[in-house]
């Protein structure tokens, strides 16, 4: 008996020991343990919403809601790093809700999400968090110039941005101000004006702006993509001049103009191929450049 058991034995030992081998590691795969409290937000994956392009004119307003999918406000502007095409911050107004009084509040780029079944915005801070932000008057917004204020946001929100720079390193602008603002050639005549602005938050950056020229530009009244770097503000600090057009008017191709009634599906991968081949043709413009021609 004992010598047909052993085996016995033996191969049940073994057939247990395969199948605990087969099972997940839980405490060796990192993906299964608690996140930490604070962590900082990682940016949204390429499949989800939020990885899409989008009109600027089209996310300013768009309604946010706490992770709990509560309300908790709607998103008042864009900060956009002109130097770079950076999207630095989304500024919230929560209207009083969670305690938080009418205020504005600045907060990365990477701390939203896609709602899972809306086109809103869930904004990835947990509530005690979202108490203690660093807000400010709707009417006493903090210098655009002066980078103390953003240095703070960023080390609040676990240095989510890159590292921050010299202040003459930054030109950041309000994304309203930007929608609209006129824009010159380089003789200082109309050219024609922002229409809009088509950014990636997945990826934080602006993808490029959409001009509409004046009448002597476009016969047709086209809108026409053209990279960030096409456009330069002046030098000094006055955030309210025009915009600069460094590109001649021979260089525009007009003929891929669209309507202004008529906007093309800007995440339509044809189009998304044609457009990113139109704009290879603008290399990035140097600032000694701009401010030097």
């Amino acid at each position: 008996m004992k010598s047909t058991l052993r085996p016995r034995g033996a191969a049940l030992l073994l057939s247990l020991a395969g199948a605990l081998a087969a099972l997940p590691s839980f405490a060796a795969d990192p993906a299964a343990q608690p996140a930490a409290p604070h962590a900082t937000a990682q940016a949204p994956a390429a499949g989800s919403p939020l990885a899409r392009d989008a009109r600027a004119s089209k996310i300013i307003g768009r309604e946010v809601l706490g992770t709990g999918g509560e309300k908790l406000g709607r998103i008042d502007d864009l900060i956009v790093d002109m130097n770079t095409g950076r999207l630095q911050y989304a500024v919230l107004s929560f209207g009083g809700v969670a305690g938080l009084g009418d205020k504005l509040f600045a907060y990365p780029v990477n701390a939203f999400r896609a709602a899972a079944d809306s086109d809103d915005l869930t904004l990835n801070v947990d509530k005690d968090r979202l108490r203690s932000s660093l807000g400010f008057d709707k009417a006493h917004w903090p210098g655009l110039d002066a980078t103390a204020y953003w240095r703070d946001v960023d080390r609040y929100h676990g240095g989510a941005q890159a590292p921050a720079q010299a202040a003459t390193a930054h030109r950041l602008m309000r994304m309203s101000k930007l929608l609209d603002k006129d824009v010159n050639d380089r003789q200082g005549k109309d050219a024609g004006e922002v229409e809009d602005v088509v950014v990636n938050m997945a990826q934080q950056r602006v993808h490029y702006v959409v001009l509409d020229f004046d009448k002597k530009w476009s016969p047709d009244d086209k809108l026409l993509a053209l990279p960030l770097s096409a456009l330069s503000l002046p030098a000094g600090r006055d955030k309210d001049a025009d915009l600069v057009l460094n590109v001649p008017r021979e260089q525009l191709d007009m003929k891929r103009g669209f309507d202004e009634n008529a906007w093309p599906d800007v995440n339509d991968p044809a189009y998304r191929h044609d457009v990113g081949g139109w704009l290879d043709h603008f290399p990035p413009t140097s600032r000694a450049q701009e401010q030097g021609r």
